[in-house]
């Protein structure tokens, strides 16, 4: 049995330069060693994604640790703690999926924690799908980042 692991990134300036090149977006995952979901999502969606080899023209696959003592160059070039750049996309909960273009933009609606892991691979293909239009200009409308993406609720659902 073939075992493929989800790439861990260092480098998001590199790994930009790279989705560029081919012309794909970045799904980054935002992690932590001790979240049983992060291994959950990875084991079950993102490594057999890996494997089956059908992704890799469309997207690339990568995690970002953010436990204490992490530092990762950002898509500026610099280096700094990965706990501060997830704090720059808000991210709160783990695992959180970011879609991303090759300078660090987010292009389609991320994905916070994990519900249903039956769904969730047609939620990551949807991610997918969007980014990689937006990445290669099939659909121009600008993603925004809104309150539920960021799982933030002010109470007035309630």
């Amino acid at each position: 049995m073939v075992i493929m692991k989800v790439p861990v990134t260092n480098n998001l300036k590199s790994l930009g330069a790279t989705a560029g090149k081919k012309d794909v977006p970045i799904l980054l995952t935002i992690t932590q060693e001790h979240c049983p979901f992060c291994h959950t999502v990875k084991e079950e969606i993102l490594e057999p994604m890996l494997l089956n080899g059908g992704y890799d023209n469309k997207v690339l696959i990568r995690e970002m640790l953010i436990d204490e003592g992490e530092v990762v160059t950002d898509f500026s070039g610099n280096r700094r703690e990965a706990r501060k750049i997830s704090e720059d996309y808000q991210v709160w909960i783990t695992p959180t999926l970011l879609f991303l273009s090759p300078d660090g933009r987010e292009l389609s609606a991320r994905i916070l924690g994990v519900n249903t892991i039956e769904l969730y691979g047609a939620y990551v293909d949807a991610g997918i799908d969007q980014s990689l239009a937006r990445q290669r200009g099939i659909n121009n409308t600008a993603y925004t980042l809104s309150k539920e993406d960021i799982g933030v609720d002010d109470g007035s659902n309630y």
